[in-house]
C-alpha cells in the first residue's frame, strides 16, 4: 500500500464514517465472543496499519500490531496506548506458537504482498492459542476492480465462501462468515465504471457518510447481523476458533 494511503488512514480514523462503523462491526462480531481480558491477555492486530480498524482491540488489552510499514508502526501507538508495534512479515511471524489469545486481520489477504492467502492464514493460526479466535475481514465481490484497489495494491477480492474456506483450510472451526456493507455494492460498482483505469483513494471520499446517511445504514445492517448472516457484501468477514483450550 502506498505511504500516502497510510497517512490518509491515520488522519481520517477518528471522523471517517467507515472507520467508526468498522470498529463497531468488529467489536460486535469478534469482541462479544472474547473472554474477559486479564493482565496476561495478548492480542495480535495483523497488518493493522495505523490502527484505524483495530484500536478497539488494543483498548481492551495489550495488542501487538504487526505491520511492514514504518510509518504505520510509528503512528499506531498514538491511536491506542495498548498497541505494541512490531515490524513483521505476516507470512513469517517471529512469534512462537500459541502466543496470542485472538488474532485480527483486516484487509491484508487481498494484498499483492501475500501471494498465498491460505498460507498467510495458517501462519496467523500458528501464533493463536488453542481455543483462541481468528477474525478475517477482506474486500468482497470478486469481480469488482475499483480505483481504490490500485492505490492499496490489491491482488484479489473475496466472496464469503472464500473466507470460510480459508478458515476451514487452516483447521479452524468456522464460527461465523458473513457479508457486510451490502448497501455499498451498487455505488462502488458505478464508481468502478466511471473511474476505470484511475487510482483514487476512497478515504478522501464522503468522510461524513453523505450527511450521516451511510452511518445510519451501517447501524441498521449491524442490527440485522445480530440475527442473520448476509450472503455477500462489499466487505466479507469470517471468524474461526482454534481447536483445544
Amino acid at each position: 500500500m502506498e505511504l500516502d494511503e497510510y497517512r490518509r488512514m491515520a488522519a481520517a480514523a477518528d471522523h471517517h464514517w467507515w472507520y467508526r462503523s468498522t470498529r463497531e462491526l468488529l467489536g460486535e462480531l469478534l469482541g462479544t465472543r472474547l473472554p474477559a481480558a486479564t493482565a496476561t491477555t495478548l492480542y495480535l492486530d495483523a497488518a493493522g496499519g495505523t490502527g484505524a480498524t483495530g484500536r478497539w482491540l488494543a483498548d481492551r488489552a495489550t495488542t501487538v500490531l504487526a505491520d511492514w510499514e514504518p510509518y504505520a508502526l510509528a503512528t499506531a501507538p498514538t491511536a491506542s496506548a495498548g498497541y505494541r508495534p512490531v515490524r513483521a512479515d505476516l507470512n513469517a511471524l517471529a512469534h512462537p506458537d500459541a502466543t496470542f489469545d485472538a488474532v485480527l486481520c483486516v484487509t491484508a489477504l487481498y494484498h499483492q504482498m501475500n501471494a498465498d492467502p491460505q498460507a498467510t492464514v495458517r501462519e496467523l493460526v500458528r501464533v493463536c492459542r488453542p481455543g483462541g479466535l481468528v477474525c478475517l475481514m477482506e474486500p468482497g465481490v470478486r469481480r469488482l476492480r475499483r480505483p481504490h484497489d490500485v492505490v492499496t495494491h490489491a491482488a484479489r477480492r473475496f466472496s464469503r465462501s472464500d473466507l470460510a474456506e480459508l478458515v476451514r483450510g487452516a483447521d479452524l472451526e468456522l464460527v461465523r462468515a458473513t457479508g457486510a456493507y451490502t448497501f455499498l455494492i451498487p455505488p462502488a460498482a458505478a464508481l468502478a465504471v466511471l473511474h476505470r483505469g484511475e487510482a483514487t483513494s476512497d478515504v478522501d471520499r464522503h468522510e461524513g457518510g453523505l450527511g450521516g446517511l451511510l452511518g445510519v445504514l451501517a447501524r441498521a445492517e449491524r442490527a440485522a447481523l445480530r440475527h442473520v448472516d448476509l450472503p455477500f457484501g462489499l466487505s466479507v468477514l469470517a471468524v474461526g476458533r482454534k481447536p483445544g483450550g
